[in-house]
């Protein structure tokens, strides 16, 4: 490997009298573009930029029984009259599994409006203090919908828009959803 340059800058800044010298490489000319590229790729990197806010909940009560059934509707979405959507599950109040206490979950449905059949297509559970799990489990064969089961009330609200319990407002966010539907659950509440 050949000698780097060197350059001498003058009398050394501590006094000794002896000259300091630098050495050069000969990469430091494509120090300033690689700093301009660096600062570039920080600045429009997804970890620069903020978190995307998450999509706004738009959560209607179907079905009210051993859980309480909130059908997202900011999650439906059509292929032809087949609706892929999120029914969000609430649980009674003190709900455990093992030793932590859960909220619910959300169950992933394909509802098929015209045929009146529904599809499970997976499972996430919601701890206590709003922390979801990921989604698990595959989607499941299509089978029709049970008579009065709350896969049929679901159905309604997606196929049909139908609009059970409207005393009761269509919560914004998880924690308001439990709030409205644990009252509920411990009533028997219908439409």
């Amino acid at each position: 490997m050949p000698p780097m340059p060197m350059k001498c800058t003058g009398p050394s800044s501590k006094g000794t009298g002896r000259r300091r010298w630098i050495m050069k490489s000969r990469l430091d000319q494509f120090r300033a573009p690689r700093n301009a590229l660096l600062a570039l790729v920080v600045c429009v990197s997804p970890a620069g930029a903020q978190a995307p806010s998450p999509a706004p909940l738009e959560l209607r009560l179907a079905d009210v029984g051993r859980f309480a059934a909130f059908v997202d509707l900011a999650s439906v979405r059509w292929e032809g009259r087949t609706a892929r959507l999120r029914v969000l599950q609430v649980t009674e109040g003190g709900f455990k599994a093992g030793a932590e206490e859960f909220w619910g979950g959300w169950r992933h449905e394909v509802i098929a409006c015209d045929a009146r059949t529904i599809a499970h297509a997976g499972f996430s559970s919601i701890r206590a203090g709003g922390r979801e799990g990921p989604v698990t489990g595959d989607q499941r064969p299509a089978a029709p919908l049970p008579a009065g089961s709350a896969d049929e009330a679901v159905a309604k609200v997606v196929c049909d828009g139908w609009k059970p319990f409207a005393k009761v407002p269509v919560a914004r966010s998880v924690e308001e959803a439990v709030k409205l539907g644990r009252p509920l659950i411990e009533t028997g509440a219908e439409p």
